[in-house]
């Protein structure tokens, strides 16, 4: 049993740590904030008990005191648990609490530091918190003390008298009373203030403004939590350091929906060229128990998808067999994709087809006499059975080998479905599965897509989407990541 008091960084997922990944990865059971990133979760095994306890701007779904006690009741259970938290887990994080409160009850606990918004939120504004010409300290500050007290843990004048920066934390409620009280102590009006919402995320807004203005500039702009308050003379070079770069996908917001170990894979490529991704995996690749077949007895292997690659190959493996086994045999795939995933188990393909269809690899074997051949498909259950008959058609005799089935991921449901939705413009479908698992979640009410701009790979996915009453607003023909950033690219010219 062991209690990992995780920081997840200040909400970029590709700010999390190595270390904060490979605990995620590894635990049984996460016990996790409010404001964690959907693509931090995925990190976590498809067995791993998830639990929210999310605490925000006042509305609590699980008390402090509760959670201690959760945290105590499952480490005695036995289990591994990965805490949760934004940023670092000791900057306001109450880490520390949590910390004691293990520490005192004999529950082995570490404590694995995050990127705090602290620190990167005025970054990714432009603003370096210090700067040998500008300020050689830095204060960071809770901003819950409520500033109109007559006592506290604060030293207002001291602050006041600060020719540093001072960062507030989890301040948006407090800004007007917060900048009244610094100029009641003494603090220059003009001096230079930031408000930087939703920092390192697609949403991030930075407001640059001076003590005097901040409350009605916040007020105006309705700048809400999460924002952190910046206040200093660093905040001037956030005209100079605050670069946009415009890059093919800026200002495009994608839902990924396709399966979770490829979904985060798509997000970071997609995310390098601009865009916004919220990631929701309709589809999930469950193992199929299956008996290894004789392979030395096969002419042929087809794999469709890569998916079925890893699950045949870990089989083969098992069994005590290795590449050279499949010596005397044919081996067919479709694009790149499948054909890197065999090169991986030491499997050169001898035909890779290009269009990424089963379509396609009938047109690469048009001029090959299959009769006679016993050719084996390793594949999903949904799998079209258009491959198998056109097989049979010229003689061949096929062996289906069912080895993955696409399932409907369990934690799925519409109200969290929806609410990804909300969050972005464009929908990728990278399958007829994950299509229908979508008209599943919203009980076929599929006018809720209708605002989307939908985007199918190829054109099996784009036909499924036909028969439900909806047209693909682009199709891809390359059936890859960067084939979806070229139709995207194409659309935006």
């Amino acid at each position: 049993m062991k209690v990992y008091l995780t920081g997840t960084g200040p909400g970029d997922p590709g700010l999390i740590t190595l270390k904060a990944q490979r605990i995620i990865a590894g635990c049984d059971v996460v016990v996790y904030d409010d404001l964690i990133p959907r693509e931090i979760l995925l990190h976590a095994r498809r067995s791993a008990q998830k639990i929210y306890v999310g605490k925000r701007a006042g509305k609590n779904y699980m008390k402090q005191d509760e959670i201690n006690d959760l945290l105590v009741d499952l480490a005695r259970k036995g289990h591994i648990i990965a805490r949760l938290k934004g940023g670092d887990p000791c900057i306001f994080g109450r880490g520390g609490e949590e910390a004691l409160h293990l520490q005192e009850r004999g529950i082995p606990f570490e404590i694995i530091p995050g990127i705090s918004s602290a620190v990167a939120g005025p970054i990714s504004a432009g603003i370096p918190p210090t700067h040998r010409g500008y300020a050689s300290s830095v204060r960071f500050v809770t901003a819950h003390e409520d500033p109109t007290k007559e006592s506290g843990f604060l030293d207002w004048a001291n602050l006041a008298e600060d020719n540093g920066t001072i960062i507030f934390l989890m301040g948006a409620r407090r800004i007007a009373s917060i900048a009244d009280r610094l100029m009641a102590e003494g603090m220059n009006p003009d001096t230079p203030c930031a408000l930087v919402q939703d920092a390192t995320t697609p949403h991030q807004r930075t407001i640059i403004s001076t003590l005097q203005s901040a409350g009605m500039d916040a007020a105006r702009e309705k700048i809400s939590s999460p924002c952190i308050i910046v206040v200093g003379r660093v905040v001037e070079l956030s005209k100079i350091l605050h670069e946009k770069h415009d890059l093919p996908l800026s200002g495009t917001s994608i839902l990924i929906t396709r399966p979770a170990h490829l979904a985060l894979q798509s997000a970071s490529l997609f995310a390098s060229q601009g865009a916004h991704c919220v990631v929701y995996p309709l589809v999930d690749i469950t193992p199929v128990e299956f008996t290894l077949p004789d392979v030395s007895a096969y002419d042929m292997f087809i794999f469709s998808s890569q998916n079925a690659v890893p699950l045949f190959f870990e089989k083969v493996f098992s069994a005590g067999m290795d590449s050279r086994s499949f010596s005397g045999s044919r081996i067919v795939c479709i694009g790149p994709k499948t054909r890197d995933a065999l090169v991986s188990y030491g499997i050169k393909a001898d035909i890779t087809a290009e269009d990424y269809r089963a379509e396609g690899i009938m047109a690469m074997l048009k001029d090959k006499d299959l009769a006679g051949m016993k050719i084996c498909l390793p594949r999903a259950h949904s799998a079209r059975a258009y491959l198998r008959e056109a097989l049979e058609e010229r003689g061949a005799t096929v062996s289906e080998i069912f080895v993955y089935e696409t399932t409907l991921p369990a934690d799925a449901n519409k109200d969290d479905f929806c609410r990804a939705l909300d969050e972005v413009q464009t929908v990728v479908f990278t399958s007829p599965s994950g299509f229908m698992h979508a008209c599943g979640l919203l009980e076929g009410d599929t006018a809720l897509l209708t605002d989307k701009k939908l985007i199918a790979i190829g054109p099996v996915t784009s036909g499924a989407m036909a028969k439900a009453g909806l047209k693909a607003h682009l199709v891809a023909q390359e059936y890859t990541d960067e084939g979806i950033i070229s139709v995207l690219e194409g659309d935006k010219q």
